[in-house]
């Protein structure tokens, strides 16, 4: 069945296609781990501003970029916009426990390497986060937790100086209109789950997705937008949702039956891919999916975490699981985040709840969910959905939480306390 968001209908059938999404099946099932190897993966963007709160910008020496070359001899490899030239513009720093990258609007994100524990990668960030301020607070500046930049205007936040971005931007314009939001004045906390085979990824896609709107809630930490107080909830969520409904959202057909790892690679596919590489030239690739641009018979390892970094989806595979809905949070709130993602997700009974509980779901439940919570927050009538209201719900999937953390890492339990806190007084980040 052809989906509402699916494109090229007409080279769906094409061997081409075929070979490739078999590529793409073969990589999924690369990721499967056993259960003792399974491990957590985490995201954190941040937003460096001002004495005035005014986003710093990229270029020069007390710009962003100036900021990475400070940190440059605590890292052990420069990322460089031209990889082949090592005076292009500094835009990320690698070593053996992080990764520090730059989103499109100068936005900070500190990629941890994979890790079980949490105290470890409490470890991990304790180091780059003091590094980080260093640095910062000799330039008077403060790296913010925040979902959205807090002053400036996006209309003055320059891109970084990669053609891709550019040629995105150019792009969103006319899919959407808050594609100039999302690049570059948003900032995530995003965290990968692994999977153990093709049945337990989708079954985590299909309750992730399901969860989402009520993660977005639960994070919700945007209190500005371009420069005035935030009157609904979960902005970063509604920005997101108007984008470009090809590449947003959940992935077409997830609660279909029978959806599996080939049905995602197709959409993955046949999509628009906005942009390709070819030969280190990049080509904008406008409403043309993957199958037009690449040699399917072919795809490198490159091309295929490219094609897949262009869907934009709440919940999205790789060679693993990423829950993308979370704003940007100060690290104690990312902990319990984390710790509440880990007792649900890789506990089996509660993932098993879960998917029963959702199995009612479609593909017009996340949206509706979505914008009732935007407006109504724990207002929201959702109990067609969740079977209880907004907080009575968070406060069980804590709960739930707490049980799996005690069979996994009864030590992590007590990080929860602080979602507990929010949910029981159906208040926000941004609202408190």
């Amino acid at each position: 069945m052809i989906t509402k968001n699916s494109s090229h209908t007409a080279a769906q059938d094409l061997p081409s296609l075929s070979a490739g999404i078999h590529i793409l099946v073969d990589y999924f099932k690369s990721g499967a781990k056993s259960k003792d190897n399974r491990r957590l993966g985490f995201e954190l963007e941040q937003i460096i501003v001002d004495a005035n709160n005014h986003t710093v910008p990229f270029a020069g020496a007390t710009g962003i970029t100036g900021i990475l070359g400070r940190l440059s001899p605590l890292y052990e490899k420069e990322i460089r916009a031209d990889k082949n030239d090592s005076s292009s513009p500094l835009l990320g720093l690698s070593r053996k426990d992080a990764i520090v990258t730059l989103e499109p609007g100068s936005q900070f994100e500190f990629s941890s390497m994979p890790f079980w524990n949490l105290q470890d990668l409490s470890t991990v960030w304790d180091k780059y986060q003091a590094e980080l301020l260093e640095v910062t607070s000799q330039l008077n500046y403060k790296p913010l937790t925040i979902g959205y930049q807090p002053h400036t205007l996006v209309a003055d936040i320059a891109l970084l100086p990669k053609e891709r971005y550019q040629m995105m931007s150019q792009h969103f314009m006319s899919t959407g209109n808050h594609g100039i939001n999302m690049m570059r004045g948003t900032a995530s906390t995003q965290v990968t789950i692994d999977y153990s085979d093709e049945a337990d990824a989708i079954k985590k896609m299909r309750v992730a997705a399901a969860l989402t709107p009520l993660l977005s809630l639960l994070t919700d930490n945007t209190a500005i937008f371009e420069g005035n107080p935030v009157k609904d909830c979960i902005k970063r969520t509604a920005i997101w949702n108007d984008v470009d409904p090809a590449r947003s959202m959940i992935p077409p057909g997830l609660f279909d039956a029978g959806y599996n790892f080939a049905a995602y690679g197709r959409t993955a596919l046949t999509a628009p891919i906005i942009l390709f590489d070819q030969d280190g030239v990049v080509s904008y690739a406008g409403q043309k999916g993957a199958v037009d641009c690449y040699d399917m018979n072919h795809l490198t390892l490159d091309d295929i975490e490219h094609i897949l970094s262009m869907l934009f989806f709440d919940v999205r595979l790789r060679n693993y699981v990423e829950i993308r809905c979370a704003d940007s949070m100060p690290f104690p709130y990312a902990l319990a985040y984390l710790a509440l993602i880990k007792g649900l997700f890789y506990d089996e009974q509660n993932l098993d709840e879960l998917s029963r509980q959702f199995s009612h779901f479609d593909e017009e439940s996340i949206p509706t969910i979505k914008g009732a919570l935007i407006k109504d927050g724990y207002k929201a009538s959702v109990e067609d959905y969740y079977g209880q209201d907004v907080s009575s719900f968070m406060v069980d999937l804590i709960s739930r939480a707490r049980r799996g953390l005690k069979q996994l890492s009864p030590e992590e339990m007590s990080h929860l306390d602080l979602l507990e806190s929010l949910a029981v007084t159906k208040t926000t980040l941004a609202k408190g």
